[in-house]
């Protein structure tokens, strides 16, 4: 895994309307890079390789990956060949929140060196794979009525058909899996959805009946950074949203997500940005396309 952790990428089209993205696109090389979103990948076309927390893995057409939010990913089409993908990109909420947290309590559990991230389809399985995508494409290109429940119910299709294909894989794997793995997801969900109070480390082991050891062991794990950091990395990045697009003043935007003092919010700042909450405000004004 590099030593150097990757920055965030928070945003993708429709996230505000549906929690839902797709596109088929060719993609030749994306640098490293993590997301707080789950990405469900398919290669339609084309060669070439992917790193996925630092383990290399072939593309070709017909691998599916699912990547769980925070690993750090990178690819890279093969010489002389382009890679041509579907990328769906979801918000977590969708696997943890009713009537679905069953199975995506499932599919979010993962057993480091045990499940990997990705399948190979055989040819047969791969018509019918690519059948699915194709068909969520024209639903997703369309404005009709209840599009959201039928996008929903087709990545839901898609989702429990490559879980069943990587069970079949690897069966230990699935019959092994630490009930942990999945309920480190519910965690850092809620974390997500709480991160403006003042949350602290022993509260949430206390909520999810975890030791304050285990949790910051499991924390560290699928995050690469600690709790604190994690913290101070959404509050942030939340300030900058609000800074970027909003005339709020900047003592209350320290409030507004979650710092209890100003001096605290601007020392954090500082040391994430380089630069001060005043001055980053001003820069994004003068280049409004920048990224800061």
């Amino acid at each position: 895994m590099p030593s150097v952790i990757p920055s965030v990428l928070t945003d993708y089209p429709n996230k505000d309307r549906f929690p839902f993205y797709l596109v088929k696109k060719v993609n030749n090389k994306v640098p490293p890079h993590r997301h707080d979103f789950l990405e469900l990948g398919l290669v339609v076309e084309g060669r070439g390789s992917e790193m996925v927390n630092g383990t290399l893995h072939a593309l070709e057409p017909g691998t599916i990956t699912f990547l769980l939010p925070y690993q750090i990913h990178e690819l890279q089409a093969a010489k002389d060949s382009q890679l041509l993908l579907y990328v769906c990109n979801f918000d977590m909420g969708l696997l943890l929140n009713a009537p679905y947290r069953e199975f995506g309590q499932c599919l979010l559990r993962e057993d480091e060196g045990e499940t990997a991230p990705f399948v190979q389809l055989h040819p047969e399985q791969f018509r019918e794979m690519l059948g699915l995508f194709d068909r969520m494409q024209t639903e997703y290109n369309r404005n009709e009525r209840w599009k959201p429940l039928v996008l929903t119910s087709m990545l839901f299709e898609i989702l429990a058909l490559f879980d069943r294909i990587r069970c079949r894989q690897n069966q230990s794997a699935a019959a092994g899996r630490s009930p942990n793995d999945s309920a480190i997801w519910e965690i850092i969900h809620y974390i997500h959805q709480h991160y403006r109070e003042p949350l602290t480390l022993a509260e949430l082991a206390k909520l999810f009946h975890f030791s304050v050891p285990n949790l910051s062991m499991l924390l560290k794990r699928h995050l690469g950074t600690s709790f604190i950091e994690f913290i101070h990395e959404l509050r942030i990045r939340q300030a900058c949203s609000l800074l970027q697009s909003s005339h709020m003043a900047i003592t209350d935007i320290a409030l507004e997500v979650g710092f209890r003092s100003f001096a605290s919010f601007s020392r954090v700042f500082n040391h994430q940005k380089g630069v001060s909450p005043s001055v980053y405000r001003k820069k994004w004004s003068e280049r409004p396309q920048a990224d800061l």
